[in-house]
This record gives C-alpha cells, structure tokens and sequence, in this order.
C-alpha cells in the first residue's frame, strides 16, 4: 500500500501559509482521485483541494480554522490495491 500525500499548496510568492475552512470528508473515508476534501482560504480566494488519489483518507491533520503554511501535509489517501 503506498501513501499519497495532500499538501498545503501555494497560490504565489507572497503566499505562506492558508486556512481550512472545511473538511469535506472524514478520516477511514473511500475517495477517489479528485474528490473534493478540504477547502481552504487563501490571501485572494476560497479554494477547494481535491483527493490526489483513490483510496481511504487519512486523518486531518489541521482543525477548522487552523493556519498552515504552505507545503505542509493536510492529509494522506493510502492506496488499496497494489
């Protein structure tokens, strides 16, 4: 099983670190690649980060409203199958 990981993504230079607004799937949760599953609030906008895998979601690793800075690991999907 290999683990794929979602991380705090960067919008531009000036951008270091986000918020999340909502965790739009739960933990042991089956996803598939593209699935939403964490909305976040950038310096300029609400964006919606989406599953970079199939499998079953890990834990939040942020609450609600949580400062993170850019390229930090929100969350995991572990990959069934190989």
């Amino acid at each position: 099983m290999s683990r794929v990981e979602l991380k705090m993504p960067s919008y531009g230079m000036a951008d270091t670190e986000s918020v999340v607004l909502a965790w739009l799937r739960e933990p042991g949760e089956l996803v598939d690649e593209g699935d939403p599953v964490v909305s976040i609030d950038t310096a300029k906008t609400e964006v919606t980060l989406e599953s970079p895998a199939a499998g079953v979601l890990g834990p939040h690793l942020f609450d609600i409203d949580a400062e993170v800075t850019t390229g930090a690991v929100l969350t995991w999907v572990d990959e069934a199958g190989e």
